[in-house]
């Protein structure tokens, strides 16, 4: 398997829906059949990747290679992340689910480099976290594996073995109900950072700026430096 990119680098795709930089009232973000996604994991893993492109943007080895992204972005990305970690957990304990734990350990070693540069205080619950995306992401690809080798796939290539697994995954989020708080501009099918929570249309050239699935980069650094990371 080839590791994913690590998941508090992984909020490419959303749609940037909020102007400011609060979250939602309450500690719920999303319910996943019985399972919660709470607004304190999402607050904190977007912490943790706006502290890590904060910290990158300041490096002078990376220079010109850190993207400026509204935290907004990097909040729906993370709602996103652990709908489908519970989506993957549930998937795993009903089909009883291996996994690789030679690669699991291999993946969580090179995440060591990140943890390392977080607040001691907010390591464990870091690596908590991230480990059991992982997990739940080889469980899932192993399943695609064995599927495809039921079917005649001996050798399946990196893109065949992908789209197994979304195919799997787009399969079992169709059984499972899904709410996200409306804070999140989710569409009916439980993807945050879909639609414009807002009421009012998007009509002025700021609005349209602001739900733009890329958004332009003068907009990103015009925003007030708390709503936006890097």
């Amino acid at each position: 398997m080839k590791a994913n990119r690590l998941v508090v680098l992984a909020v490419a795709g959303t749609s940037v829906l909020a102007l400011t930089g609060c979250s939602p009232s309450g500690n719920v973000a999303a319910k996943v059949g019985d399972d919660t996604v709470t607004t304190s994991e999402v607050d904190f893993l977007t912490r943790m990747q706006c502290d890590t492109l904060d910290k990158a943007a300041k490096d002078p080895s990376s220079q010109g290679s850190t993207q400026m992204v509204p935290i907004a972005q990097v909040r729906t990305g993370m709602v996103n992340t652990l709908i489908q970690n519970a989506l993957n957990a549930q998937l795993a304990a009903r089909d009883h689910l291996a996994y690789d734990k030679s690669t699991l350990r291999s993946v969580m070693g090179q995440f060591e480099s990140v943890v390392a540069q977080v607040p001691a205080k907010d390591r464990s619950r870091f690596r908590s976290l991230v480990e059991d995306v992982y997990r739940g992401q080889l469980q899932v690809y192993t399943l695609a594996q064995s599927r495809l080798q039921s079917a005649g796939v001996a050798n399946p290539t990196q893109e065949v073995v992908d789209q197994a697994v979304a195919s799997i995954q787009g399969d079992f989020r169709k059984r499972v109900h899904i709410e996200i708080n409306p804070s999140y501009g989710a569409d009916h099918s439980g993807v945050a950072g879909a639609t414009d929570p807002s009421l009012s249309l998007a009509v002025s050239s700021y609005a349209k700026k602001s739900v733009a699935a890329q958004p332009d980069a003068t907009w990103v650094g015009g925003l007030p430096a708390d709503q936006r990371c890097g």
